[in-house]
């Protein structure tokens, strides 16, 4: 201190402007370098997000789509029906009321070749502004009339006396002799395709904080909007959008919105190579503001402060306080977009050109069982080798890609949806790439077990049909086989007779015997439901199968002896198992493995039964449910058939995975709510 009084001021003070020079030399350094690393921070997760949206975007119009296949291919699957019922001559007013109310139809017309309205389950109303006579369509169905198509999807159209809109399908009577139409009231459908289209999905993400504005725009205007946005400015009028418009990347900009500034973030979205319109991201730019105003105000504070050496050190400790808080604005800062994608539904990963994990939020962690500390800085062949190789496609092709991959995580099958997207970023700086992982696992078991109830259904209907329909003219049949035998008298070849006689009422036995194996099938099911102990009950069905196991060398075994309280119909889920286990005990040689596996989760019981024998086929897969599909002489083709009929009377699940000559896994879900 006295070194410093015997001092002259002017040097204290050239000191002191030094420094202070110095010291706001240094902050308008590190303003800029703090504002340069938020506005990176800001491209990387911007370009994330926006990534994202397209991704989730395109999933919500396939699934539209999906859902409007689904319900024409239903339509059909009824009209195919009706169709059967047509050429037999079978169809009335009365039955295609029936067949309407049981199938939820809401109109069944039927056309003759000139398309006359013949036929309707509609019930004439006194006060209808129009009557049962004179309805042509035959405009509207050229497509069978005229050009010869066997089906067409008419699609959705409105209703021509009432305020609503139906979904109709038409397919080819049989011999074209006309056309057959359905009508489905479209209501739900397109509350359904409210609920997870485009705009639900703007409107959602532009309620979270820090998001300006949420747009979709094309050349004509705005598409869809959050609800802060009234107007925005067209692309024609900007070039930086029509860059952005021409080509499939991520463009980020610095824009004025209103009476302020946004980090715009800008992507195009395309859906199946057609062009909708590209998205606009607006993100906040108060925390680089802020940023920017306390800076400022620290320079003015050290300006002031500079007189004395005892304000130079009071300006260095509030300099250090200051930088503490930026730091923790900063890294406030950081965290806000990735809070953003951590919350996403879809799984996220950030990697770099080298394929090294730099970001694996939550969604990711719960896919594939891996904590985001274990993976991060890792390589992409940690958390998925499949999902590296369809990477290393990408960076071929140096384009954005869509793909769906079958894989196996954690032993359990999954089925994964992969977006692929190219983060473009500064020229000195990495590249990045982001991952967007969509689990479709439940939603293909879910397509798969409605097309196998769908089925069970449609061959349970032609079962019935079909045996009702043969089993009069065969029992007809043998009456005068009955007769032939009683009543008339063979002088001749009396032996051959007999003989021919015998064979045409062992046929027809036969036949009778085949025909109640269909009507047995088509019978439902009456459900005996009551309450048993697992170890009991599954002790039980292990014990029918041992003695057979070690007359064959075969190992069988059962895995779980859990006990807890089970409500099943015994007989026929016992039935069921029964079938699996001896397909099990088929499908293997001398000295395999037969499995049986139970165990409760959440609100189900599962059941598994696995072996190690030759597999079943991909090309047959889809079809060991069929009714009568057999790949053994000695088989029925019942078996596999009444299996998933009592699963599905069960309410429950079945699926297969097999892998050649490794393991096949038949896996049972019952409810037990």
């Amino acid at each position: 201190m006295k070194f410093l009084k015997n001092l002259h001021p002017k040097i204290i003070i050239a000191v002191a402007l030094v420094v202070g020079a110095l010291m706001i030399g240094s902050a308008v350094i590190e303003l800029q370098q703090s504002k340069s690393e938020i506005l990176h921070l800001l491209n990387e997760q911007s370009s994330s997000l926006i990534g994202t949206i397209v991704q989730s975007s395109i999933n919500a119009l396939n699934s539209s789509e999906e859902i409007e296949n689904l319900i024409a291919e239903r339509l059909f699957n009824n009209a195919a029906l009706i169709r059967s019922l047509d050429s037999l001559n079978l169809l009335t007013h009365k039955k295609l009321i029936e067949i309407g109310n049981e199938n939820s139809l809401y109109r069944i017309n039927i056309f003759d070749k000139n398309g006359n309205r013949i036929l309707s389950n509609r019930v004439p109303e006194p006060d209808h502004s129009h009557g049962e006579e004179n309805i042509n369509r035959f405009e509207e169905l050229k497509p069978i009339l005229k050009d010869g198509l066997n089906r067409f999807v008419i699609g959705l159209k409105d209703a021509e006396y009432v305020d609503e809109q139906r979904f109709a399908v038409a397919i080819a009577r049989s011999n074209k002799r006309g056309a057959i139409v359905l009508n489905l009231n479209a209501a739900q459908f397109l509350e359904f395709r409210k609920r997870i289209g485009l705009g639900k999905i703007i409107r959602d993400l532009s309620e979270n904080h820090g998001i300006e504005y949420l747009v979709l725009q094309d050349s004509i205007g705005i598409l869809a909007a959050g609800a802060t946005v009234d107007s925005i400015s067209s692309i024609e009028s900007d070039s930086f959008l029509v860059d952005a418009f021409s080509k499939d990347k991520i463009y980020t900009r610095v824009h004025p919105f209103k009476d302020h500034e946004v980090f715009e973030t800008v992507k195009r979205l395309v859906y199946k190579n057609e062009l909708i319109g590209i998205y606009r991201l607006g993100l906040s730019l108060d925390e680089v503001t802020a940023v920017e105003q306390r800076m400022y105000r620290r320079i003015i504070i050290i300006s002031l402060v500079l007189a004395t050496i005892a304000i130079i050190i009071l300006s260095v400790f509030f300099t250090n306080q200051n930088l503490k808080s930026v730091s923790d604005e900063y890294k406030r800062f950081k965290t806000f977009a990735s809070t953003i994608l951590e919350n996403m539904s879809e799984a996220v990963i950030v990697i770099n050109s080298h394929k090294i994990i730099t970001l694996f939020n939550k969604s990711s962690e719960n896919l594939f069982n891996k904590p985001a500390s274990e993976v991060l800085k890792s390589k992409l062949e940690i958390v998925s080798k499949d999902v590296s190789d369809s990477f290393d496609q990408f960076k071929e092709n140096t384009e954005r890609i869509d793909s769906e991959i079958l894989t196996i995580i954690n032993s359990e099958v999954k089925y994964l949806g992969l977006s692929f997207t190219e983060n473009y970023t500064d020229e000195n700086e990495e590249k990045s790439f982001t991952v967007v992982i969509n689990d479709l696992t439940e939603k293909r078991k879910l397509e798969e077990e409605a097309k196998r109830k769908e089925k069970l259904s449609a061959m349970g209907e032609l079962a019935s049909g079909v045996a009702h329909e043969i089993r009069n003219p065969i029992n007809a049949i043998g009456m005068i086989a009955q007769r032939l035998n009683k009543e008339f008298k063979v002088e001749n070849d009396k032996e051959d007779y007999n003989h021919i006689t015998t064979l045409l009422r062992d046929e027809i036995n036969r036949i009778n015997k085949i025909i109640s194996q269909f009507l047995n099938y088509a019978k439902p099911l009456d459900l005996q439901i009551r309450e048993f102990d697992s170890k009991e009950y599954f002790d039980d069905i292990f014990s029918l199968f041992e003695d057979q196991a070690k007359n064959r060398e075969i190992t069988f075994a059962k895995s779980s002896n859990d006990a807890y309280k089970i409500k099943i119909d015994p007989e026929l889920i016992k039935q069921a198992l029964m079938n699996l286990i001896q397909n099990s005990f088929d499908a293997i040689t001398k000295n395999g493995k037969v499995e049986l596996n139970y165990y409760k989760t959440n609100s189900n019981l599962v059941i598994e039964i696995s072996d190690n024998g030759k597999g079943i086929p991909d090309n047959i897969k889809n079809k060991i449910f069929d009714l009568y599909f057999t790949t053994r002489n000695e088989g029925t083709g019942l078996g596999l058939s009444i299996t998933q009929k009592i699963i599905s009377e069960h309410n429950g699940r079945i699926e297969v995975f097999s892998q050649p000559d490794i393991q096949t896994k038949f896996t049972i879900t019952l409810p037990q709510s």
